[in-house]
C-alpha cells in the first residue's frame, strides 16, 4: 500500500501520470483498491486462523491450552522435562 503512496513521479516515471501523488482519480482509484485488497487479505487471514485454532481446540486432546498447574511450573520443565535457562 504504501509503495503507491510515496512513490514519487520523479524518481519513478511510468509516463502515465498514474500514482497516489499526481491527484488523478485513477491513482485514488489505485491506492483504494489496494487498501481494500489488504483489508481482504487481512481478514481472510484471520478468519482461516481462527477456523484453525477451533478446530485444534476441538481436536487435541484437553484443547490447545495447558493446564494451570504446567502454567505455573513452567512450560519447558512441564512439558520437557528441563529448564529453559541455566540461571534459573
Amino acid at each position: 500500500i504504501l509503495t503507491g503512496t510515496l512513490a514519487s513521479p520523479h524518481i519513478w516515471d511510468t509516463g502515465d501520470g498514474i500514482g497516489a501523488w499526481t491527484g488523478t482519480p485513477e491513482g485514488m482509484e489505485t491506492q483504494a483498491i489496494s487498501i481494500i485488497a489488504a483489508a481482504i487479505s487481512i481478514g481472510y487471514a484471520f478468519g482461516i486462523t481462527i477456523v484453525i485454532l477451533k478446530v485444534m481446540d476441538a481436536v487435541w486432546p484437553g484443547g490447545i491450552r495447558v493446564t494451570p498447574k504446567e502454567e505455573e511450573i513452567g512450560l519447558d520443565l512441564a512439558q520437557h522435562g528441563e529448564r529453559a535457562y541455566v540461571n534459573e
